[in-house]
């Protein structure tokens, strides 16, 4: 009896052998129901990373959501393709238009809020093919593993097995922080044993396997997909029969078994000349791609498609992902489809869909993918430069690759040269690359002549210069610009404007302020109103430092209304909501202070500007340095520390000088050593000469008060003081004023000091004290001035009633620190037999508690008790743990928490940043012993319940 043929089986995935690692992930799957995990599954192409992730999903509990998307190749040049991908089915038609239009900063933000208001329930979040991801996900990604175990959120990626230099800058980030974290796990896959190859040929046959076809089936190595495609292929042939003993038999002469590729391609051969066009048509839009665009390309009616999809579904080919888009069963398609197209044919082809994807008003970043895997002729290079303008906001590294093809392509003479090196240089500037930029920009400038590149080009270059804080050079240069003839008056202004900002950190502050005055009134007559705003606020700055308050916020307002009446990059370059956050806090508007820092980062996230997110940082933290607790500035201090990466410009020395300021507030001079040591004033001069530069003096001081030195801590603050009103910065003055009045005291009541020592002393604390209450009377309103000019009067003289005047005066404002402050050194100042000072000593300690100066309190409570001033009830220092230790922004931010509440809607509520409220929410996490928001809001309940 004669051997009959095997029927082919169905094209689908068999699951066999996977036990030990199906256990592995469905368990890790599982127990990140509370709190986030990634999980990574790893192995080769073909080896059954997908089939293993397919089986998990199949059994996840019923009502877990389930979120999934793949990427390849051609997605790496779409911002966030991956996870727009994976969050199609919950983003909106606003989500939708924001990650395809705003710049990354803002698109990202928004990805974000979905993932979260997603996972205020257990989610799976399945990213496919990890290796292919694009830049932007992957380090949307990074910035979600901040706060990924606090979130009931799984993230599932499929990832090939790479090298470690093989593997992509963004995705080696991603992989070492979660690894770091804690919150990584890999799943490798290795080859299939021999029995479990067995297994799956015997499914596929339906007849027992052995001898020759068990031989051959072993040539798979152990590989899933190509086990299952060379017996399919077999089958398909007629090359196995069954025989008479019911075992499968190769009717085929034993020869080297074919590789993967080769059995696609002859699976492929017999299909009709017309569907294979079509897939290899298809293949060039990726391994996923829409109906839609494949009818374009196509050029044909999707009446004559249908047929030839349908010929492509029965062979398994290609598949259907959801209703919008179809995909190939396995890259490997479409690799074979590509390949066996020569390079050139395959480039040509891939500029004709550019071509007909443009026509059709498909998204710039789509087309662009498509034009950059073409040679670029010089007829195209006009269109690539359109290009790289319409995607320089949603697609920033889609627009460099276009730019530096159009460099490339053009000499330096070349008009398309000039402004494709603007473009890269204006987005390296963006980026904070500054040094990158001004070479750029000065590259260009030589061939840029007079007109609009000319213009942007030398804006750059003066930026860049600032931005690396050569400031002479950048004063020097915006001056010989100013002066050239054939500029526009409205460049002129721009000119005049920016060159007052390096000579005001030069110091020549009368110099800066005519320059200001000049470039906005010159700006306000031709319109350019980023000049205009430039201007206004170099003036709100030196109104701020000479410290006219009033004419600080009126000229800041000024600036702000400017900008949010043009918004643009240009005029918010220079930071106007964060100056004017500053200005506001100086005058003890705090909420108004909070509300423009938050519209600070809007703006700047709207237009991807990093390094105005990084300033509005900056300025949020000097802001709240007198009215938040402690914690609460410590938090924005790690939200500016998170923002520095890559980028060159440094605002942060004031910063650094902040965190030792709050470190040794909290926990004592001795803990602030290394904070303190990082900083050193002389030379931090050419880095930050502007509102803040005291905490640099103030943070450096306290090496000296580590060692006791009282003497030492004088002479930094004294030389402090020198250099700031050398430049007029008064307010800065204010900052170390009751600093230095009290330890120079000290020193004049020293025995151990000399004549000369205790008279330097002695005139220090009356130029101090003068300058001080002079800044109050041209302040008359701000009660702080006047508490501040009282207590330095008071503290110098040992009046007491000028301290308890002081004291009542602070007590108005929301700065409880300075308040605590002085009503300690108003409780000292009273002889201990005045029962007065018992009250001033209970505030005192009071209010350091209040803003967790630990270590003031511990310090004042034995300065009391040295004083013989005894206080009813002593304050204890917060705890460390337990939801004692939480602060009132915490447990506000803990009962949002409980409710479900995002971190976005938690920031929007209380007008901090997203990256502030990931901060608190970590913090509070460790101070609770709690790993997860579910936790947080499990405790919330029950504490809500218990005090019912």
């Amino acid at each position: 009896m004669p051997a009959s043929a095997l029927a082919l089986v169905p094209p689908g995935r068999l699951f066999l052998g996977r036990d030990a690692e199906f256990e592995r992930l469905a368990g890790a799957a599982a127990a990140g129901s509370a709190s986030g995990l990634l999980l990574t599954v790893q192995g080769e192409v073909g080896i059954g990373k997908t089939a293993l992730i397919d089986a998990v999903l199949s059994r996840a509990p019923q009502g877990r959501r389930i979120l999934r998307g793949a990427t390849d190749a051609m997605d790496r040049r779409r911002p966030f393709g991956l996870l727009l991908d994976a969050l199609a089915t919950v983003l909106g038609a606003d989500d939708q238009r924001i990650a395809a239009e705003q710049s990354e900063p803002i698109a990202g933000e928004r990805l974000l809020s979905v993932i979260e208001a997603v996972a205020r329930a257990p989610t799976l979040l399945v990213l496919e093919d990890l290796h292919w991801a694009d830049p932007a996900s992957l380090r949307l990604l990074t910035r979600l593993s901040r706060t990924l175990e606090q979130l009931p959120l799984v993230i599932i990626g499929s990832l090939r097995t790479q090298a470690r230099h093989e593997t992509v800058p963004a995705l080696d980030r991603l992989l070492s922080v979660l690894s770091e974290r804690g919150l990584l796990r890999a799943i490798p896959l290795e080859p299939l044993p021999a029995q479990t190859c067995l297994a799956i040929a015997e499914q596929l046959t339906g007849a027992r396997v052995d001898g020759a076809l068990a031989r051959y089936t072993a040539a798979a190595g152990g590989n899933p997909l190509f086990l299952t495609e060379m017996i399919r292929a077999l089958l398909r042939e007629g090359a196995v029969t069954l025989g008479e003993h019911g075992e499968a038999l190769l009717d085929a002469p034993i020869g080297p078994s074919p590789s993967l590729a080769l059995i696609m391609m002859r699976h492929l051969s017999h299909l009709s000349h017309q569907t294979r066009e079509l897939l290899t048509t298809a293949a060039l839009l990726g391994t996923r791609f829409s109906p839609s665009q494949l009818r374009l390309v196509a050029d044909r009616p999707m009446s004559e498609l249908v047929p030839l999809l349908r010929e492509s579904f029965a062979a398994g080919f290609i598949e259907e992902i959801d209703g919008d888009t179809f995909g190939f069963r396995h890259q490997l398609i479409q690799d074979v489809l590509l390949h066996d197209l020569p390079a050139a044919v395959r480039a040509e082809l891939h500029r004709e869909v550019a071509v007909t994807l443009d026509a059709a008003k498909v998204s710039p970043a789509t087309v662009a993918g498509h034009l950059l895997r073409a040679p670029t002729s010089g007829a195209d290079l006009p269109w690539v430069l359109r290009l790289a303008q319409r995607t320089a906001a949603a697609a920033p590294v889609t627009a460099v690759e276009l730019w530096e093809r159009v460099v490339a392509g053009t000499d330096a003479a070349n008009p398309l040269h000039v402004r494709a090196t603007a473009g890269l240089a204006r987005a390296a500037l963006s980026a904070g690359r500054a040094h990158e930029a001004g070479e750029l920009a000065a590259s260009a400038l030589v061939h840029a002549g007079d007109g609009t590149a000319g213009s942007m080009l030398r804006g750059i270059e003066l930026r860049a210069l600032l931005m690396q804080h050569e400031h002479a050079v950048a004063h020097e240069r915006a001056t010989r610009y100013s002066a050239l003839e054939l500029i526009e008056p409205a460049e002129r202004a721009a000119h005049l404007a920016f060159a007052g900002w390096p000579l005001f950190m030069l110091g020549d502050v009368a110099g800066a302020l005519e320059l200001a005055r000049a470039g906005a009134t010159l700006a306000a007559e031709h319109g350019n109103h980023g000049a205009q705003t430039y201007a206004l606020a170099l003036q709100g700055q030196i109104a701020s430092c000479r410290g006219d308050l009033d004419e600080a916020v009126a000229v800041q307002t000024e600036a702000v209304t400017v900008a949010d009446r043009h918004p643009s990059l240009t005029t918010i370059e220079a930071f106007p909501h964060a100056q004017l956050a500053v200005a506001l806090a100086d005058v003890d508007r705090t909420a108004e202070s909070i509300a423009q820092v938050q519209r600070g980062l809007q703006v700047s996230e709207q237009f991807g500007y990093r390094t105005g997110i990084l300033a509005t940082h900056t300025l949020a933290a000097q802001a709240r340095s007198h009215s938040a607790h402690l914690s609460d500035i410590a938090a924005g201090l790690e939200a500016h520390r998170a923002m520095l990466g890559s980028m060159e410009i440094r605002l942060d020395p004031p910063v650094r000088g902040l965190r030792a300021q709050v470190i040794a507030q909290q926990s004592g001079p001795d803990a602030a050593l290394d904070a303190a040591a990082q900083l050193d004033p002389v030379p931090g001069r050419e880095l930050w000469g502007g509102r803040g530069r005291s905490w640099v003096w103030l943070g450096h001081s306290q090496i000296a008060r580590a060692h006791g030195d009282i003497a030492g801590t004088v002479e930094v603050l004294w030389r402090g003081w020198q250099e700031l009103r050398a430049v007029e910065m008064v307010m800065d003055c204010a900052e170390l004023a009751l600093d230095l009045v009290e330890l120079m005291g000290q020193v004049r009541r020293d025995r151990r000091a000399d004549a000369a020592t205790r008279a330097r002393s002695a005139e220090g604390a009356e130029e101090v004290i003068a300058v001080v209450t002079a800044l109050a009377a041209r302040n008359p309103t701000v009660a702080h001035l006047q508490a501040t000019a009282q207590a330095t009067a008071g503290v110098h003289t040992g009046d007491a009633a000028l301290l308890i005047e002081a004291e009542q005066l602070m007590a108005t404002t929301p700065r409880l620190l300075d308040h605590a402050r002085i009503a300690e050194l108003a409780a000292l100042a009273l002889p201990a037999s005045d029962r007065r000072n018992r009250s001033l000593a209970a505030t005192a300690l009071h209010a350091y508690a209040e803003v967790g100066a630990d270590y003031q309190l511990a310090r004042a409570r034995a300065s009391f008790r040295q004083a013989g001033v005894s206080v009813p009830v002593q304050p204890r220092s917060r705890p460390t743990s337990g939801w004692q230790a939480l602060t009132r922004t915490e447990e506000r931010i803990a009962g949002h928490v409980a409710t479900g509440a995002t971190n976005l809607e938690i920031a929007q509520g209380l007008f901090i940043s997203r990256r502030t409220v990931e901060t608190h929410v970590s913090n509070i996490l460790a101070k609770l012993g709690l790993r997860s928001r579910t936790e947080v809001a499990i405790l919330f309940t029950h504490r809500a319940e218990q005090s019912r």
